[in-house]
């Protein structure tokens, strides 16, 4: 491709790139006479190859106007924060560089000035805290005295049989060393949990300045999301990490209760057999409320809405919002298809009756308000944008408002009765998103389709995202289906795909039967049909896009898509050779028979209906009798039947019929889909004589760190433009002896 190509995609990547994502807002006061809201943001620094986390304050009259702003204040080095209810006091998780090393602190703020700064390493209670979505905590007490949190148990010092010893020793006696166990395996949660072995929950204590770990935990569960009771217990989720640690990120299957802490007490608050999230507090700490699904089964489900009182003798559980099989009829005349996202940390109204969450339906974000006396559900009024609740205090609602056009802006609203009925919360702007050059040109539209069939399972839709018109025939297409596989695609900014637009290409968005949003039965389809039900519904939007668009080009069709999706790109460039022309995979599953043993979610098996996991008795069986991951039986004559039909619905099965020039991109350290999966596509491709390119990073399955995120990228684009863009271009320059310069990207 000629280099004033190269240099015009470089050039799209920096403008997208100074776009930042809004990643949270915290309401620190909401008064009469005023409100201050914290944002925080993510955009990326090219030139350090990092994510740059900055803050922003606004300051807001009674009528939710914007009075001021300050600059943006950098953050990075911040992992977590949080204040005490007054705003007096403020706790901050820290990670620095100290002679080298990279050490946590925690520092202790008043108004005025820095008040305590803890040196973790050195007080040597326990080890890193954990900062990631799945395990973190970080919450001052009622009293405003201590700081909950959960860190990696601290584990005996361990040294080899044999150490020379120094001649002298020492006036104080290190601690005891054990021999013989430095080699010891620890087992840990998976992809992007590495090393996180075992969990604890650490209390920092600010007035004797003493960090303590809460007894209590069966030594079989692993505690997270901690948070205090107003008697100074502790409610989290504790998961089972016995007989196997599975992986946790994208997986809320996993076997785990609702716990209370009091006084070294344990007690289980929600059911056996069950997968827990997210435990929320009212604001007058009488109810507790969380998400829960059966354990087992679909990596990702619908999900109820449980309720507890805490100041009941009983403590027995109620449902507030069932699992949805396929869409209920709620408030305002809306359908609702479940609960999928996460609860916002603050979601409740002032009075505790009103709950305030968010998630994702069809093809967008949508957010609601549910009542905890009635059971009722009223969805916010909104547009077309993905609408996100991102805090709530004193009935003070900050949200996320995005599309595929428009990067996030931050808006608030203000909650009262009158809103239950007609969803209406006006909101204000407080920030705005720099306008794209050429997106004046594009559109997207969310499209549905219901096959007229006897599958018990029938709608899937689709996301158009491009130019608004053109001549007949003149704009490539990209079919894009989303991982998982049981995720979804919604209406929001994506740099990857306006990058592909911007550059001339048209892209379809396929939430193909077995994505979310759309009821748990839609879900569960997927289940012995993967291969063939998903890639059926890739074929058929991709024919309805270039029936409805007539500018799309059906010579000039591409696909590009990672883990599922990479096994769906795959898939499908060996079913329909003759459609699809172009193909970029990342990280994609190639052979489920050779990866479901040795990938991180060993229950990752959607090769089987839920009636042969049983009949094999594996890990799947989980999915019905809520058993554990069951790796004791035998290899037997069913145990074939079980790998010759992985075998048979993947990719493998159809690589001998792929002309489509690939380009792979995996991750060296990817632990959900094991690196020798893209390389045996690599390695069959050349010795049938397929163009094929492979890009190596030093990277995890997302691939989302700085540099491998800006090459995998652009290379993706470049090679997608060489083989179906209509300009015409000099071919030679993205042979792989020739592609250093664009390994390297700035």
């Amino acid at each position: 491709m000629a280099s004033n190509q190269v240099e015009k995609i470089v050039n799209l990547y920096k403008t997208l790139a100074r776009n930042p994502s809004l990643s949270g807002a915290k309401i620190l006061r909401a008064t009469s006479s005023g409100v201050l809201i914290l944002s925080t943001w993510s955009q990326r620094n090219l030139e350090r190859k990092i994510n740059e986390k900055f803050c922003r304050n606004h300051i807001l009259d009674s009528e939710l106007q914007l009075l001021s702003e300050n600059f943006p204040i950098d953050v990075t080095t911040e992992l977590l924060s949080v204040s005490t209810e007054d705003e007096k006091r403020r706790a901050v998780l820290k990670q620095t560089t100290v002679e080298n090393t990279s050490k946590q602190f925690i520092e202790i703020w008043d108004k005025q000035r820095l008040v305590e700064n803890y040196d973790l390493a050195a007080l040597d209670v326990h080890g890193d805290v954990y900062t990631d979505s799945e395990f973190a905590s970080f919450e001052w007490s009622p009293d405003k005295t201590k700081v909950l949190y959960i860190a990696e148990k601290k584990l005996p010092k361990s040294g080899p049989f044999y150490k020379q010893k120094p001649l002298s020793k020492k006036e104080k006696e290190e601690d005891e060393v054990s021999v013989g166990n430095e080699y010891i395996y620890k087992p840990h949660w998976g992809e992007q949990l590495v090393g996180k072995h075992r969990s604890v929950i650490g209390v920092l204590d600010t007035i004797t300045d003493t960090i303590s770990i809460l007894s209590g935990i069966p030594d079989e569960l692993s505690p997270a999301q901690v948070l205090w009771t107003k008697n100074q217990g502790v409610v989290g989720v504790a998961w089972k990490h016995e007989p196997r640690h599975l992986g946790l990120i994208a997986c809320t299957n996993r076997l785990s209760w609702i716990f209370l802490l009091k006084d070294g007490e344990y007690k289980k608050l929600s059911s056996d057999g069950c997968a827990v999230r997210c435990p929320r507090i009212s604001p007058d700490g009488k109810h507790l409320i969380w998400l829960e699904r059966e354990a087992g089964g679909p990596h990702h489900n619908a999900h109820r809405l449980m309720h507890l009182k805490l100041d009941s003798e009983k403590l027995e559980a109620d449902v507030l919002v069932d699992v949805v099989h396929t869409s209920i009829s709620i408030k305002n005349s809306k359908q609702f298809y479940g609960l999928y996202g996460r609860l916002p940390r603050r979601c409740w109204s002032s009075d505790s009756q009103y709950i305030f969450l968010s998630s994702p339906q069809q093809n967008n974000i949508r957010s609601y308000i549910v009542d905890t006396k009635t059971k009722t559900i009223t969805e916010i009024q909104n547009d077309q944008t993905s609408l996100t609740i991102l805090d709530v205090k004193n009935d003070i609602i900050a949200f996320s408002e995005m599309s595929l056009v428009e990067p996030s802006v931050l808006t608030v609203g203000k909650f009262n009765l009158e809103v239950t009925s007609s969803g209406n919360i006006v909101r204000s702007k407080l920030s705005t998103s720099a306008l794209i050059p050429g997106s004046e040109n594009i559109m997207y539209e969310c499209l549905n389709h219901d096959y007229d069939n006897q599958d018990e399972i029938k709608h899937f839709n689709f996301i158009y995202f491009g130019p608004k018109s053109g001549d007949d025939k003149s704009v490539p297409l990209v079919i894009v289906p989303h991982g998982g596989p049981h995720s979804n695609y919604v209406n929001q900014f994506i740099l990857d795909y306006f990058l592909f637009v911007l550059s001339g290409l048209a892209v379809v968005q396929v939430n193909y039967r077995g994505s979310t949003g759309m009821g748990s039965k839609n879900v569960e389809y997927l289940q012995g049909r993967v291969g063939d039900a998903d890639v059926t519904d890739c074929v058929t939007a991709t024919k309805e896009a270039l029936r409805k668009y007539p500018w799309l080009n059906p010579e000039k069709i591409g696909l590009t898509g990672g883990s599922h999706g990479g096994f769906l790109v795959t898939h499908l460039s060996g079913q329909y050779p003759d459609l699809y022309k172009v193909v970029v995979a990342r990280n994609p599953v190639i052979d489920i028979s050779a990866m479901f043993r040795i990938s991180d979610i060993p229950d990752c098996r959607n090769a089987l209906s839920k009636e042969e996991k049983i009949m094999y008795h594996h890990d799947m069986c989980a999915a019905v009798i809520n058993c554990s991951f069951d790796e004791t039986p035998a290899i037997d004559s069913s145990e074939f039947e079980m790998f010759v039909k992985m075998y048979k619905c993947s990719p493998i099965r159809h690589v001998g019929k792929v002309k489509a020039p690939t380009l792979l991109c995996i991750g060296s350290n990817d632990l959900r889909v094991p690196p020798s999966q893209g390389k045996l596509w690599y390695q069959r491709l050349k010795a049938n004589n397929v163009k094929t390119k492979m890009l190596l990073y030093e990277d995890n399955h997302p691939l989302a760190s700085g540099p491998a995120e800006i090459d995998n990228v652009i290379n993706a684009c470049l090679w997608l433009l060489e083989h179906i863009s209509t300009e015409k271009v000099d071919s030679i320059s993205l042979q792989e002896n020739k592609c250093d310069k664009y390994n390297n990207c700035e």
